[in-house]
């Protein structure tokens, strides 16, 4: 009997799909906290963090909230604010498998912009290989995908409640398959993106047009883990 390409995908899926859907786990294990602010970035192992509040982040039972300024800096050489878990090990896809996810609750959108969930890209201020990004009730994924539109690709949608899951998952040979809010896409990733030093991050993180005024994004996580796989070389650990 014949075996269906549909079938061989579905089977290929599977672990994938149990592991997605499994009940959040906030395991910051092998990230940290990195406070960007428009002259200065701030790190601290997230091991590290104490259960003092702070204007940043503040520690709960299985989660952490964290906040940043939304507003777009007004000098040429400044960064854009940010909080956010970023992974301690920098990683190139084309090495191993790697499964990446987070679960978080929207709690405060800046008055204009757009939200970053999730990015995957170098651990500096180079474009990201992939971006999450929160597009009114859509989530859509941009970056180095083959044959996607520079507007993105939507991936899933946000409801009223503004709880956001995000399961990714990458192959050596630049599949990825992502699983957002229940809905499950199958992409490509660029064959320059796979060579490419990156990290996993999340947080409250705003872009776009989000002008000058003071305003503020914040967001609760509250399932966060990273696994890779054994091959290659790795960079950094």
């Amino acid at each position: 009997m014949k075996t269906s390409s549909f079938l061989l995908m579905a089977c290929a899926l599977a672990p994938f799909v149990t592991k997605a859907l499994a009940a959040p786990l906030f395991d910051p294990t092998g990230f940290e906290l990195r406070e960007t602010q428009p002259f200065s970035i701030s790190v601290q192992p997230a091991t590290a963090l104490s259960s003092a509040q702070t204007v940043s982040y503040r520690l709960m039972p299985g989660g952490i909230m964290l906040s940043s300024e939304a507003r777009k800096p007004t000098s040429y050489h400044a960064r854009q604010p940010r909080t956010e878990l970023s992974e301690s090990r920098i990683w190139r896809v084309q090495d191993a498998p790697a499964f990446l996810s987070a679960t978080l609750h929207i709690d405060r959108f800046p008055k204009s912009g757009q939200i970053v969930l999730a990015e995957l890209g170098p651990d500096n201020d180079s474009a990201p290989l992939l971006r999450l990004m929160v597009d009114g009730d859509r989530i859509v994924l941009r970056g180095m995908i083959d044959d996607a539109p520079a507007s993105g690709v939507t991936v899933g949608t946000v409801d009223a409640t503004h709880q956001v899951h995000i399961a990714l998952q990458t192959q050596a040979d630049g599949q990825l398959t992502t699983l957002v809010n229940g809905t499950q896409s199958q992409l490509h990733l660029t064959r320059q993106a796979l060579s490419i030093p990156v990290v996993f991050r999340t947080g409250a993180h705003a872009v776009e047009d989000i002008g000058t005024t003071p305003d503020t994004v914040t967001v609760t996580l509250t399932g966060l883990s990273a696994s890779h796989g054994t091959s290659g070389s790795g960079l950094r650990t």
